[in-house]
């Protein structure tokens, strides 16, 4: 059994956000993702980019291949500037904070705040029913994946993300939970509010996933 010809086009950005608390309020100190298309989750590319204002000198040590940036805005830049006219699907932990965080940014980011964000934990829910307790180390557990431990770096937690996400999607297809790109964003997407057209690139432009 196999997922539908539309899911096998699009391209997956797995996107991860680095916080940390400066005076009473989270920052983000860094973004990093990863790109794979399909369902044989072929890899595309792979960025991660540090803010140098909210990143942590001794941290920032041990971030290994990372591009050092200005701004928030530049960082998501860093993931926007890979994007291309095919379609994509951002995939990340919760999605709330990263949605927020695109649309904060959107000037330096507006196709990434116009893509449908899906939702890894609800989609391991899903296709992992007998978990009695969701949390985040039970339904990696479950589904094989081996969670980095404290003090691990941005670009780790992305990784072991997409591998939540990549096995949950292929246990859901085994079950017959879903079988279409369509049926799993209705589960588990969230699309955004439309951005600015005057903020948006020249040329077509993705606004729904084969729109």
């Amino acid at each position: 059994m196999r997922m539908d010809r539309e899911f096998d086009a699009c391209t997956f950005v797995v996107v991860g956000l680095e916080l940390s608390r400066r005076i009473g309020e989270l920052k983000v100190a860094g973004v990093a993702a990863l790109a794979a298309q399909g369902e044989g989750w072929r890899s595309q590319w792979r960025v991660h980019a540090r803010v140098a204002a909210a990143a942590d000198d001794a941290d920032s040590a041990r971030q290994g291949n990372s591009v050092r940036v200005e701004s928030v805005g530049a960082a998501l830049a860093e993931v926007e500037r890979r994007l291309t006219g095919s379609p994509h699907v951002v995939v990340a932990r919760l999605g709330r904070t990263e949605a927020s965080v695109f649309w904060e940014h959107r000037t330096s980011c507006p196709r990434l705040a116009s893509l449908v964000v899906w939702d890894a934990m609800r989609l391991a829910q899903l296709a992992c029913p007998a978990v009695a307790e969701p949390s985040e180390q039970s339904l990696a557990s479950a589904l094989g994946v081996a969670l980095s431990g404290p003090g691990s770096s941005l670009t780790q937690k992305v990784w072991a993300t997409s591998e939540i996400y990549r096995r949950a999607l292929v246990q859901g297809l085994a079950a017959g939970r879903w079988s279409t790109l369509r049926q799993v964003e209705d589960l588990v997407g969230k699309r955004p509010r439309p951005v600015e057209e005057h903020l948006m690139p020249s040329g077509p432009v993705q606004e729904g996933l084969f729109d």
